[in-house]
């Protein structure tokens, strides 16, 4: 009965949300009002600019490429400039996560639980799932052929952020590497070619 991620799928090293989703919690006597909440998504890579906002630095064009400030959403005078949330897995598995929607770029967990990827699911038809997690925050239900239309939205904001080398604005940089897509999704999806 030991549930560590509550109701959300999978776990550390999965592309499932119990594989990235952390409640983020602060005090800031004077700044952030007891008790507060907000619902924005912010990643561990937006505490660079959230940073250097507060102590009043500005960022330069190279410097943490995906870091959105969320210091906004700490006084309570707005919410952060971040539209998604792009994630990977221990096997290099990539989600984007948008609004209540959530693309995966491979069958299966993309980690250690189960199911576990096989080189056989990348021969299916589903190599993509799509979960609403507004109305399925458990991701049971992968709803991608009743949403093409989102599917094809989301590969191509995932393909627009890898050629910028960043998802926040300025001038495209170059990532560390390729990324090292799968052949089957390659196929399916061309625009991820990097």
């Amino acid at each position: 009965g030991h549930k560590p991620n509550a109701d959300w799928r999978g776990h550390k090293a999965d592309i499932y949300e119990g594989g990235h989703r952390v409640p983020f919690v602060v005090q800031w006597p004077g700044k952030v009002k007891p008790k507060s909440e907000s619902d924005s998504t912010i990643t561990t890579a937006d505490f660079f600019n959230t940073v250097a906002n507060i102590v009043g630095q500005t960022v330069d064009n190279n410097t943490a490429e995906d870091s959105f400030s969320f210091l906004a959403d700490l006084l309570a005078t707005g919410k952060t400039k971040r539209t998604t949330s792009i994630h990977h897995s221990i096997n290099g598995s990539f989600a984007i996560r948008k609004g209540p929607w959530k693309l995966i770029l491979c069958p299966g967990s993309g980690g250690w639980s189960a199911p576990r990827p096989s080189k056989k699911a990348w021969g299916a038809e589903r190599i993509v799932q799509l979960y609403n997690l507004e109305t399925d925050p458990a991701e049971k239900h992968n709803v991608a052929e009743a949403h093409p239309e989102r599917v094809s939205a989301l590969v191509d904001q995932v393909a627009k952020e890898i050629k910028a080398g960043r998802s926040t604005e300025g001038e495209a940089v170059s990532n560390d590497g390729a990324i090292p897509f799968n052949a089957t999704l390659l196929k399916k999806y061309p625009q991820l070619k990097n």
